[in-house]
């Protein structure tokens, strides 16, 4: 266990460098073992990924039913591994910061593929930040399994704050893929889109 936080303060220290403080999202550790159900494997929300408009109203509708499988399911796979590698990140974070609770939540990345060992290559292959912070992190989702049951166990130990209304404005493209632009609540953002065989797919984050 020693070993195993000694070696997440040093990712938690390249990640600082690197500028990847936006992770720490107000999650704190519950004292509840919560058990994954199998709803978190298949959506619940209907997925359309026909045009961006769909794509975007899936998000938002599968965000507002806490459907990570949905949620999923209207992501690029990089973006997906992004955001995994994010999350994964987050839970280093709070191990670090709640050694108490450390192995519970190190239990979680070794289910889903990331052992002491998989971190280690990891940080051999890509610690040195040659594939900036957005690489880094997305070479670490790659490594995790199972991301619909990775999301609904860590979910568990977030505070989730307030949704706010998502709505789809419109959609141009740009370069081969479409630059929405949206609201999320009373402010503007924009998300991109790519079309991967007929499937509009959300590639970044709302920004």
């Amino acid at each position: 266990m020693k070993n195993s936080l000694r070696l997440l303060r040093i990712i938690l220290l390249l990640a600082a460098v690197l500028g990847i403080g936006y992770l720490n999202t107000g999650c704190i550790p519950d004292k509840t073992d919560h058990a994954a159900t199998d709803s978190a494997d298949l959506p619940m929300v209907v997925v359309d990924l026909s045009t961006p408009r769909a794509s975007f109203e899936s998000l938002a509708s599968a965000i507002g039913s806490d459907d990570h499988a949905a949620r999923l399911a209207c992501l690029t796979t990089a973006a997906k591994n992004r955001e995994a590698g994010a999350a994964a990140l987050n839970l280093m974070q709070l191990a670090v910061k709640s050694p108490s609770d450390g192995d519970r939540f190190l239990k979680i990345l070794d289910d889903h593929g990331l052992s002491q060992q998989t971190i280690n290559r990891a940080m051999a292959s890509y610690g040195a930040g040659a594939v900036g912070m957005s690489g880094f992190t997305e070479k670490i989702g790659e490594k995790i399994q199972d991301l619909p049951q990775f999301h609904h166990k860590i979910s568990k130990f977030a505070t989730r704050p307030p949704i706010q209304e998502l709505s789809f404005i419109s959609a141009k493209l740009e370069n081969n893929q479409m630059i929405g632009r949206i609201k999320i609540g009373n402010r503007d953002a924009v998300i991109t889109f790519r079309q991967i065989d007929d499937d509009w797919l959300i590639d970044s984050p709302m920004h």
